[in-house]
């Protein structure tokens, strides 16, 4: 199958435009994984798909520098003969190594062609910002949540004892038992899980450990945090403040192409962030976010007006009406909740891409910008990627935009699939692709030609992350000695390049031949 599909991929890569990506696994052994993903527009499928080319092992004290690791990705496209010049875009992660501006992977990449496009990873922006809005927190406040309930996982992970302890008092205070969430610091979501679930069962979790007399060091720091009234109130704002974070997060993590939508969405992310804490005359009439003063105190909103959910509101109002904490206690927490917007706005500004260039004029593509879409924009395109869009004519790629504009409203209703809501806008343009004229050629040949290169364009990071999963639901201690360039590189290109039931599949003729011949070798060679 490998053999086979490989081919294929490579066939198109040398025939289409293609973005490609490259994300280098932790230093576990005497190799180092750099598993190199392939994005296409498979026009079988009239969709845009993520392949696997190859695991791209690096060695030596060396391994995990730029040169040695564009050095292998190089002799790999040689090797295959995959033509750099048909690389429009290339995914990378955010260290110096991937986007530095000295001796990086993009600089050695742009030196091959210089109309890559070069997208850091903004899911591990996002997951950064919260992690810097969070320290913020817990320098004010002293409470730190990822120790919190990492402390709370693992004090219970080991002790079926405890658990079963546990549960009495989840019984005993009417609270359903369920299993605490183990939360890893390199997972995007994990956090917000983690801290919902102890949320359902804080009620029995405080009677736990302020009744239980466990002298564990991991347990006494529990138990302190539990005899402050104010640690609830911080979960239930880490709970309600994530949400945001945790929604931009997915929609990037979305396998449908977004680069028309990526620029929106990350505007719309930090403006939410600044509602939260800003006066809305602060952020009326401004144009870009970039423009906001937002660490000026005199347009940020008062105490009571900062964003930290209702429930939040509900338990800190109840536990003050009670006496449990003071005014004090109150303008702490205030101070911390304005620390963690300001930071967390601090470092979006500074880090994700809401300025970019190209992210702004590839918004035509989407079906409900049409009205504010303009012929420049496609013109952008078309000037950047001159050497795979030559000879373009000025008034025909004109008509063709003017039709696209001309197009019905309701056109797009007629491409939803049962149930669905919105239309992937690679079935779009794939559509919009075989409108023909009456004289037989297709009413959009240049635009669409234009779209599918720009739908190619990653959007994040996401699908080569998805990569080390796979490697390691396969790679397991049952199945140590899985080859990387061997059978593991062979199951991750057949799960790729595959996403239908498998008896569904229909192999071509090619393919079937291929097998039949493997199987008469081997048959032959085992008789012998």
């Amino acid at each position: 199958m490998k053999p086979y599909l490989l081919s294929e991929l490579i066939e198109h890569m040398n025939k289409c435009p293609y973005t490609v990506a490259i994300d280098g696994s932790n230093d576990t052994g005497i190799e180092k994984m750099n598993p190199i993903t392939v994005r296409i527009f498979d026009i079988n499928r009239d969709k845009v798909v993520t392949q696997f080319l190859d695991m791209c092992m690096t060695g030596g004290k060396h391994c995990g520098t730029a040169g040695t690791i564009f050095a292998g990705m190089d002799g790999i496209f040689q090797k295959y003969q995959i033509p750099w010049k048909n690389c429009v875009g290339m995914g990378l992660d955010n260290c110096s190594v991937n986007m530095g501006c000295r001796n990086s992977i993009r600089q050695r990449a742009q030196l091959k062609n210089s109309s890559i496009y070069f997208m850091g990873c903004p899911c591990h922006i996002v997951h950064n910002t919260s992690e810097k809005a969070s320290s913020e927190f817990t320098k004010e406040t002293k409470f730190d949540v990822e120790d919190f309930v990492l402390d709370l996982f693992y004090y219970f992970d080991k002790s079926t004892k405890r658990k079963a302890t546990l549960s009495e008092y989840a019984s005993f205070c009417d609270v359903e038992y369920r299993e605490l969430v183990k939360h890893v610091n390199v997972r995007w979501l994990s956090l917000e899980l983690a801290v919902h679930r102890a949320l359902r069962q804080f009620s029995c979790l405080e009677s736990y450990f302020l009744s239980e007399g466990d002298g564990n060091v991991r347990a006494t720091r529990l138990r302190t945090a539990f005899n402050d009234p104010m640690t609830e109130v911080y979960l239930l704002f880490y709970q309600a403040a994530l949400q945001a974070f945790i929604n931009f997060n997915k929609f990037l993590q979305r396998d449908d192409p977004l680069i028309p939508f990526v620029h929106e969405r990350a505007n719309k992310f930090v403006k939410t962030l600044m509602f939260k804490f800003m006066k809305i005359t602060a952020l009326k009439d401004k144009s870009s976010v970039l423009d906001v003063d937002f660490k000026n105190v005199a347009l940020q909103a008062e105490d009571s007006q900062l964003f930290i959910g209702m429930t939040t509101q509900q338990k800190l109002a109840k536990l003050f009406e009670e006496g449990s904490i003071t005014e004090r206690n109150k303008k702490k927490f205030f101070c911390a909740v304005r620390k963690f917007y300001v930071k967390a706005v601090d470092y979006s500004l500074s880090h994700l891409p809401l300025n970019d260039d190209l992210l702004k004029e590839a918004r035509w593509l989407s079906w409900t910008c049409r009205s504010e879409a303009q012929l420049s924009q496609v013109q952008f395109f078309t000037s950047r990627y001159s050497d795979l869009l030559p000879d373009i004519d000025e008034e025909a790629i004109l008509d063709e935009f003017s039709e696209y504009l001309l197009l019905a409203d309701n056109y797009i209703e007629t491409l939803k699939e049962s149930g669905e809501e919105i239309v992937p806008l690679d079935r779009l343009w794939a559509n919009l692709a075989k409108i023909k004229l009456s004289s037989g050629q297709s009413k959009f040949a240049i635009l669409s030609k234009v779209a599918k290169l720009i739908l190619v364009l990653p959007h994040s990071n996401a699908a080569e992350e998805r990569i080390f999963s796979m490697v390691r639901k396969n790679k397991t201690p049952f199945r140590p000695n899985l080859e990387a360039e061997g059978t593991l590189s062979s199951i991750l290109m057949v799960k790729l390049a595959i996403d239908e039931p498998c008896y569904q599949f229909e192999p071509k003729e090619s393919l079937l031949e291929s097998a039949k011949k493997a199987t008469r070798k081997n048959n032959v060679e085992h008789n012998a």
